[in-house]
């Protein structure tokens, strides 16, 4: 959130990464933060990518997921929360 003033310079682009089971319907990632990139253009010599925190993916249902996260470092280090997410394509055939 206070990256907003600096511009494209105070980006910052959070992925998850975590081992997919079929079947599980929670699932545990990592959290990285990547700081001194802008979107769309080539990779700066600047750039660098941490892990900054957990999550957890949780599937409710075909339609619906909560994922959590808490972060440990970075520039959100201290902040967690849930972010509940629903699907906005058509349910897979076969989902239960």
């Amino acid at each position: 959130p206070n990256g907003v003033s600096s511009g494209a310079a105070g980006q910052r682009w959070y992925t998850a990464q975590g081992a997919f089971t079929a079947g599980l319907r929670s699932i545990p990632v990592t959290i990285y933060e990547t700081t001194g990139g802008q979107f769309d253009t080539p990779t700066p010599p600047g750039q660098s990518t941490v892990a900054v925190g957990t999550g957890t993916m949780a599937f409710q249902s075909c339609t619906a997921a909560t994922f959590s996260y808490t972060f440990t470092g970075g520039t959100s280090i201290g902040l967690s929360g849930s972010i509940a997410l629903i699907r906005v394509g058509p349910v897979p055939p076969g989902c239960t």
